[in-house]
């Protein structure tokens, strides 16, 4: 036999003997990719980014999933949380995971993951630091986007009175936030009453859900990734504490309580009663009948017979129950008494927020 077909015959015998003990295959684009990237495939190294409590969900599914050692074989964590609570690095050390303060150092990424993974961190991802790994980096980012792209986009959902949100896992893209590929994407209703924390929570379950799902075909779920629509870009900057103060003249009933539903778990809603700034703790949209037609933006009315105080509101016009407020020096205290107290030795015409 000559030396060609002994190479042919062992080659044959090689082949064969790998079908017979079930060595899993590679598509060529498994392979190219793996050798373009220098990944070593799964299950997957992933070096997690990460603070608050919306990003804990991700990091326990991960980590969950790394305990099998089945899609995830390597999860650490990058933080710039402190303190005690619920955060990223409280979580991470009652796990006993590797935790890296931020800025991390490249030397301590290249070729010891394969991907990164950025949920609520709330910093831009220097390119040097994408680079460090093979996959590139991914973001679960709490809206659909290209709606609400930005910093706080569970907030300004709710804030615009929007029915419909979701979660969007993205491509990270360096020099900017939210423009990425989507990798995957998944909505859900939002009630009329629902909270910023209650969706927050709903969407931080839905995100970690998705994020696994996007890690069971990880490789294929980046190659058909899709840039984001250019239509129906909106923006959800950082907020502060001024979006809590209302303008009676121009908000109408939706808008005092959408802000109030927005920010109720973060800040109350700011008025001023003859100079003195008040807390409304609890607001409600509410059904006035036989209103006065008289009345204008801020004018506040009290109904005796259900027991509830009432502001007018402007623009499209409406009323809110104030249920709680509080009065700098005194307790906490609902509307009722607040009317009692305050409003009732008041002349009618003084009877209003600012």
């Amino acid at each position: 036999m000559n030396c060609n077909l002994l190479k042919l015959s062992g080659f044959k015998f090689h082949k064969s003997l790998l079908i017979v003990l079930g060595k899993p295959s590679f598509s060529h684009s498994a392979v190219s990719l793996k050798n373009k990237c220098g990944s070593k495939g799964p299950p997957w190294r992933v070096m997690f980014f990460g603070n608050d409590d919306f990003s804990v969900k991700s990091l326990q599914m991960l980590t969950s999933k790394m305990r099998t050692q089945t899609i995830i074989s390597k999860v650490d964590v990058v933080t710039t949380s402190t303190g005690s609570g619920i955060n990223v690095k409280s979580f991470a050390k009652e796990e006993k995971l590797d935790i890296y303060d931020w800025p991390v150092n490249t030397t301590l990424l290249d070729g010891k993951y394969d991907i990164g993974v950025v949920v609520s961190f709330g910093r831009l991802i220097p390119e040097k630091i994408i680079k460090c790994f093979p996959l590139g980096m991914i973001n679960v980012h709490a809206s659909l986007l290209p709606r609400w792209r930005g910093a706080a986009p569970i907030i300004y959902t709710i804030l615009n009175g929007d029915l419909t949100s979701g979660v969007t896992i993205m491509k990270i893209h360096p020099r900017r936030f939210d423009v990425g590929e989507i990798v995957r994407q998944h909505s859900c209703s939002v009630d009329k009453d629902e909270t910023a924390d209650e969706l927050k929570k709903k969407l931080s379950d839905m995100g970690g859900r998705l994020l696994i799902d996007s890690f069971k075909e990880l490789t294929r779920s980046l190659r058909y990734a899709v840039p984001q629509s250019e239509k129906g870009i909106t923006y959800a900057p950082k907020v502060d504490k001024t979006l809590s103060i209302i303008d009676w003249n121009v908000m109408d009933s939706n808008s005092v309580y959408n802000k109030y539903r927005a920010l109720c778990g973060l800040w109350p809603l700011i008025t001023t009663w003859h100079g003195t700034s008040v807390k409304l703790l609890k607001v409600c949209i509410y059904q006035m009948s036989n209103a006065e037609t008289q009345l204008q933006p801020g004018d506040l009315v009290y109904d005796k017979q259900r027991q509830k105080l009432s502001v007018k509101c402007g623009g499209k016009g409406g009323y809110v129950s104030i249920e709680k407020l509080k009065i700098p020096g005194h307790k906490t205290m609902s509307g009722k008494d607040f009317f009692n107290g305050f409003v009732y030795m008041k002349p009618n015409s003084e009877r209003k927020f600012d």
